[in-house]
């Protein structure tokens, strides 16, 4: 027999096209996986069925090609071997996806278009200055592995759809052979498995290797379940490509040129383009509209639409700019929150990516950070072109916002037109959508007229900005007037270099619709400033150093036991430049007990400032009062800090501080348009890619893939088995913690694991007396130490003790205090009732009151002592809180404002 390499392919489709010509051409040796392709092609083109157990499929076993009887019996045997009763589900299932003749040749001609650069995605990125004609890899697929099966895995489709990105995959799944068991009586069909294979893909965020191992491996435990294929694999999920866009620009002038390039020069520039396409980049875009109206009709039961009948700021609805914004608006209309911030990839180099994301506003504000919408991604190692790579995104807002999405829920259709209402971002990317100066220009502050002040520190310069009177407020119109003048001029005018593309967002204010987020401007800004200069030795000699005590304030952070709410545990201060946004949060609001002691009291009575207003304009319910008193803090904090640390310290960061409470009764509560949804996003969406080629391209459909699989799941899945249903839900994108063994007392109590059986103590009884009077109770009691209230996990006091946090600590409606006990299960009049019982934390007094705030600024935090056990029904649960302990033994408790919306 001949060997594989000596297979004679001259007469076959295969080898007459595409990158095949190569080989044959330059004598080259064959590569395993396309060799293994070839040996597929040939068995298809004499009609046999390539099934995942053939022998010779699999090991290369020599075929002589010239020998018609050897190759007619090879195809006999592959038919034995195949030998199972589900044999021709099999075959129809590889029928259906496998390539045909037909299928073959548009295989190949894909490959042949991506080699000549006519493929739509074929992903080079262009910010990276590579030629745009260069192929891309495939999702899953690293850099390492990129090779001679290039041409086999990394082909696309130059389809456009018809705009249902799962229409393809829906139609595979209702198919004959989607629908045809495994094998007889299995409990997963092959679209059910093809779906779960994705989504586990995506999850664990495996290689091209390692999805073609799994393809291997699966097909080993089942022959014939799945396709071996990596390309065919990937196949049936190409048409969520369609709806990806490539947008082309000059790379001299930066000018944006269209959906298409096959033009000899650039209209704006003149330079000529030639063969190489040097001249030309690209960004990604996926409309907006499709992927907001599957998240509406998936959420329509929840919608939160605009309620203006509160007084106090419970969410955004509240705020005095969105109800402006819907004043003259319909009940369907929607508002977004959107974000664009610069992400680094690689740590060897300066290539980032710039997401465009997008937020439903009128979402449950749990479900918000859950269905975060990505449209656009820029790749590069410079920043990008604002009016170029938010061409696409300012048209379709404008054509949502005069003609709306259609979309359909029980009620019936709906008609909603979607308007831009705020942009979140750093103060970086802020002045560059805006086109402002930066911060440490002239006239930097993007809110005011401040003119900042040049001063020096250490051995350079910056610029701060002094509290000096009332600073003339920017407005919509002034900016206009300020950019029509610096055109004219070709020169900056009061901070502005000239026109934004966002002036052309309809109802969107360009001052008041970019908010000062408080994750980059108090939590990463302010919060951190000060901690060096409390803990940097290069401020040794100053009277706020503390840096003597940094281990013994490290000691008595780490001791605490936060609740689960605090995802990340206290680490030293000696690793804090490694900390995380969330761990800067967190500090910020057990700081003031944990420096008690330590930090002198000047400076002390200055940090709660900060603490009183922050918790305030966090809250979950703000009230007019809170808000005055609220910028009084902050606005006297600005002020006291050029005193005690020096005027070089009032940083653009620590001018903000001015403006935010203008903005929360703007917008609503600083979680409410906070950049933490979108950065946490932004960890995600760097899983989604391998290697370094195509990075754009497979963020984009990987990301598309995930989001979607959401939809199909919902009617796919309804009559799997409940551990079928059970794995599905961890493979999706957002899941959650599925309980085991609840015991469920009502919607909002839950006990959780094995009931304790036990008698009840006399201290127990004398508690329970204060519910139940005088009726007589059974000594026997169901006891649970760990129970859900109201969707939060509450452990007792005895059980937190064993663990990293401590789940114990609640407040009631009453508010009084309660360390956790357990939930009792009593026995009255023949009923069980569900009873807390716990110890109750007296209230001791603690107050630092601020004359100029007129208010105790600590009012957030209580002092407590144990006291007495105390029975309580489950209804009467408030929230979580923190225990705090003091360097000097004190206990205090705060509410744990967990009202973020990622939390």
């Amino acid at each position: 027999m001949a060997s594989a390499e000596e297979v004679d392919i001259s007469n076959t489709s295969a080898g007459s096209r595409g990158e095949y010509r190569r080989y044959l051409r330059n004598n080259q040796a064959v590569p395993r996986n396309t060799r293994r392709r070839w040996l597929q092609g040939m068995r298809t083109e004499s009609g046999a069925i390539p099934c995942s157990n053939d022998r010779n499929h699999r090991t290369g076993t020599r075929i002589a090609a010239d020998d018609e009887d050897s190759s007619s019996d090879s195809e006999t045997n592959v038919g034995q071997v195949q030998g199972m009763e589900n044999c021709r589900v099999n075959q129809q299932w590889y029928g259906s996806l496998g390539p045909t003749d037909d299928e073959g040749d548009v295989m190949d001609d894909d490959y042949a278009t991506a080699s000549d650069g006519e493929d739509d995605f074929a992903e080079t990125q262009g910010m990276e200055n590579r030629p745009a004609n260069q192929q891309w890899d495939a999702p899953g697929l690293s850099d390492d592995e990129m090779g001679d099966d290039m041409d086999e895995d990394d082909a696309t489709t130059d389809d456009q759809g018809d705009g249902d990105n799962f229409a393809e995959i829906q139609g595979m799944i209702n198919s004959d052979t989607g629908k045809a068991p495994l094998y007889p009586n299995s409990l997963l069909d092959h679209g059910q498995l093809l779906l779960l294979v994705i989504a586990f893909v995506l999850k664990h965020h495996l290689t091209g290797t390692c999805l073609e191992d799994l393809l291997q491996l699966l097909n080993c435990i089942v022959p014939g379940s799945i396709m071996l294929s990596k390309y065919l694999f990937h196949k049936n999920f190409e048409s969520c490509q369609s709806q990806v866009q490539k947008h082309y620009y000059c790379n001299h002038c930066s000018e944006y040129i269209g959906f298409e390039y096959d033009i000899a020069e650039c209209p704006a520039c003149n330079i000529p383009f030639d063969d190489t396409d040097n001249h030309v980049s690209f960004f990604l875009y996926t409309p907006i509209e499709p992927q907001l109206k599957t998240i509406l009709e998936q959420n329509n039961a929840s919608m939160n639409f605009p309620n203006h009948h509160h007084d106090d700021i419970t969410d955004i609805h509240e705020g005095l700019k969105y109800k402006q914004l819907f004043s003259n608006l319909s009940e369907d209309d929607l508002s977004i929150t959107w974000n664009c911030d610069g992400v680094p990839l690689f740590k060897s180099s300066k290539t980032s990516i710039w997401p465009i994301q997008v937020m439903i506003n009128e979402l449950p504000k749990e479900q918000r950070a859950r269905n975060v919408i990505l449209c656009g991604v820029w790749v590069g190692d410079t920043k990008p072109t604002v009016h170029v790579y938010f061409k696409p995104f300012v048209d379709e807002m404008k054509h949502l916002a005069c003609n709306g999405i259609q979309w359909e829920d029980e009620n019936g259709a709906h008609v909603s037109r979607v308007f831009c209402a705020v942009c979140s971002c750093d103060a970086v990317a802020r002045c560059i959508m805006q086109n402002f100066h930066q911060f440490n220009g002239s006239f930097g502050c993007s809110i005011c007229l401040h003119e900042g002040e040049m001063v020096e520190r250490g051995d350079g310069h910056t610029r701060v900005y002094p509290v000096r009177g009332v600073s003339e407020q920017r407005t919509a119109n002034n900016t206009v007037r300020h950019a029509s003048e610096a055109c004219v001029a070709n020169a900056v005018v009061k901070g502005v270099k000239g026109p934004s593309i966002f002036s052309l967002l309809p109802k969107f204010n360009i001052i008041d619709g970019f908010v000062p987020d408080y994750m980059h401007c108090v939590i990463l800004g302010v919060v951190r400033q000060f901690s060096r200069l409390w803990f940097d030795s290069r401020y040794h000699c100053k009277d706020f150093y503390i840096g003597n005590s940094i281990d013994n304030v490290s000691h008595l952070m780490q001791s605490l036991k936060p609740p689960m709410e605090m995802a990340r545990l206290p680490r030293s201060l000696s690793e804090r430049k490694f900390w995380k946004a969330s761990e800067w949060r967190n500090f910020l609001f057990y700081s003031p007990i944990i420096l008690i002691g330590i930090l002198p009291d000047a400076f002390m009575r200055h940090w709660w400032l900060l603490v009183f207003a922050i918790a305030n304009l966090s809250s979950s319910n703000i009230s007019t009062a809170m808000l005055t008193k609220s910028r009084a803090a902050l606005l006297k904090f600005v002020i006291k800090a050029e005193s005690l640390y020096g005027l070089e310290h009032l940083s653009y960061n620590v001018h903000q501080l001015t403006h935010l409470t203008q903005y929360v009764g703007n917008w609503g509560p600083l979680w409410a348009t906070s950049a933490f949804p979108f950065e946490n996003n932004n960890q995600v969406l760097k899983r989604l890619y391998h290697g370094t080629n195509g990075i754009a391209n497979q963020i984009m459909k990987n990301n598309l893939i995930w989001n979607q699989l959401n939809s199909i799941y919902d009617y796919l899945f309804v009559p799997c088995s409940e551990e079928i249903q059970s794995f599905n839900h961890h493979l999706s994108r957002h899941s959650s913690r599925i309980v085991q063994n609840a015991f469920s007392v009502s919607h909002d109590c839950i006990g959780l694991g094995q009931p304790q059986l036990r008698f009840l103590s006399d201290n127990e009884k004398a508690a329970l007396i204060s519910i139940f009077d005088n009726t007589w109770l059974h000594s026997e009691v169901n006891s649970f130490a760990r129970f859900m209230l109201k969707k939060k996990l509450i452990h007792s006091h005895e059980y937190s003790n064993n663990t990293k946090h401590m789940d114990a600590i609640i407040s009631l409606s009453s508010g009084m205090y309660v360390a956790v006990g357990s939930l009792l299960f009593i026995n009255v009049s023949n009923s069980k009732v569900p009873v807390i019982i716990g110890t109750e934390l007296r209230l001791r007094n603690f107050s630092i009151y601020d004359t100029d705030v007129r208010s105790n600024v600590a009012v957030a935090f209580r002092k407590v002592s144990f006291a007495n056990l105390v029975a309580f029904k489950p209804s009467h649960f408030e929230s979580k809180c923190l225990m705090i302990t003091s360097e000097r033994g004190a206990h205090y408790v705060i509410e744990w404002p967990g009202n973020d919306l990622t939390s």
